[in-house]
């Protein structure tokens, strides 16, 4: 994987699949498919002060969507709803230490996926998004 340009933060992510799978009773998930054809869903546990306790996430896709999702949910937990919705790709980018460029759409993937499963969880609380 080192090969072809993928940082030694990126791998060890996705070799230790961190955070890859299910929160119990999240209090919203949300799947999205990626024009890539690459799919994530995101759990997200949400405590009364809209902060994000904890956070998991499945896929389907390369080691570049498994690791820029490891990123994304090791970035959101703690924050605040406000907070996580200014998460981009370039927080994701830098907390994986790069990405080949080929791979630099699985960071929208991630970004887009958490934003909408906060969206979703926002508008059945009927708070704004």
């Amino acid at each position: 994987m080192k090969d072809v340009g993928y940082s030694v933060e990126v791998i060890e992510l996705y070799m230790n699949k961190v955070n890859v799978g299910m929160v119990r009773n999240p209090d919203t998930d949300l799947a999205y498919t990626g024009p890539c054809g690459d799919t994530m869903k995101i759990y997200l546990k949400i405590n009364n002060d809209a902060v994000v306790e904890d956070a998991k996430f499945q896929y389907l896709g390369c080691p570049g969507v498994a690791s820029s999702g490891s990123a994304m949910t090791r970035i959101v937990k703690g924050k605040t709803l406000e907070e996580a919705k200014r998460i981009t790709e370039h927080d994701i980018l830098q907390e994986l230490g790069g990405l080949p460029k080929s791979k630099l759409h699985c960071l929208k993937l991630a970004v887009t996926t958490l934003k909408k499963a906060i969206a979703k969880y926002e508008n059945r609380k009927g708070r704004p998004s």
